[in-house]
């Protein structure tokens, strides 16, 4: 890529396996969803983890099929792994998998750029 070609970092599929959108929406699902469910007292859980796994699985699957030219499989299979995390009830879990997407994405060295 030369100087005169500008790039959405967050949409570029050379930064690695997943988009670093991706780590944006892992993080910004576990943070809404989470932060919610204290409001309930926990209750919201099974409903919060059904819709965590939902909204993690399809965004990624749009943004991998969309932004990267996966094929439907491949993307889908992608998309499994950010459902899970996003799903799992625990909100530390999407936090780190969120941030080590971003920075195994050169969130760093974008800011050079």
């Amino acid at each position: 890529m030369t100087k005169s070609e500008p790039t959405n970092w967050l949409v570029d599929p050379k930064r690695g396996q997943l988009l670093p959108l991706t780590g944006i929406w892992i993080l910004a699902l576990d943070w809404l969803l989470f932060s919610s469910n204290l409001m309930t007292a926990g209750l919201a859980t099974p409903l919060v983890v059904s819709i965590g796994f939902v909204l993690g699985a399809s965004g990624t699957l749009v943004f991998q099929k969309w932004f990267a030219g996966d094929s439907l499989w491949k993307a889908a299979l992608i998309a499994l792994a950010p459902g899970i995390v996003v799903g799992t009830p625990w909100p530390l879990t999407g936090t780190l998998v969120g941030g080590w997407i971003l920075l195994a994405s050169g969130i760093k060295t974008t800011k050079r750029e």
